[in-house]
């Protein structure tokens, strides 16, 4: 790239463009960019945006933006909620039977869980109690055999 200075300001004049409109990347330009990706890859991305800044990267890059500066980010705002696309919300179907249906079922399951809930807490009393009483078997029994008087042989 050549640059020329006129009255404190830097114009550029495009390198010289093949019929495609960009400057075709050279057999040695491409095995230098790998070569210095493969040796330290902070060479690699350094050689990619010098051709990236000299507008040698694709078709039109000298004279506009990228490819994608035009690219409109999608509205995210107007998407439901998971939840309430599910019909997990307090929202009804419209329909008044089906509705209270489903409300007593989800009662019901509510119920379930909370049963399965103190099921389990019962169940880790009854274990936590069983390894206790094991632990204090052991103990009784060590302190039994430790202060058995020892006999010579």
């Amino acid at each position: 790239m050549t640059s020329t200075a006129q009255a404190g300001f830097e114009t550029r004049t495009p390198p010289a463009e093949r019929p495609g409109g960009f400057t075709r990347w050279s057999a040695w330009e491409i095995g230098a960019v790998v070569a210095a990706f493969v040796v330290f890859w902070p060479l690699g991305l350094l050689a990619l945006f010098l051709k990236w800044k000299n507008g040698e990267m694709w078709k039109g890059s000298y004279e506009k933006g990228a490819p994608w500066t035009g690219f409109k980010a999608p509205d995210f705002s107007t998407w439901k909620s998971s939840a309430s696309s599910c019909g997990f919300t307090g929202t009804g179907s419209g329909n008044a039977a089906f509705d209270a249906y489903k409300r007593e079922q989800l009662r019901r399951l509510d119920e379930e869980r909370r049963k399965l809930e103190e099921e389990q807490k019962a169940f880790r009393d009854f274990v936590e109690k069983v390894r206790r009483a094991k632990d204090q078997e052991e103990f009784d029994r060590f302190m039994a055999e430790r202060n058995m008087p020892q006999s010579s042989q």
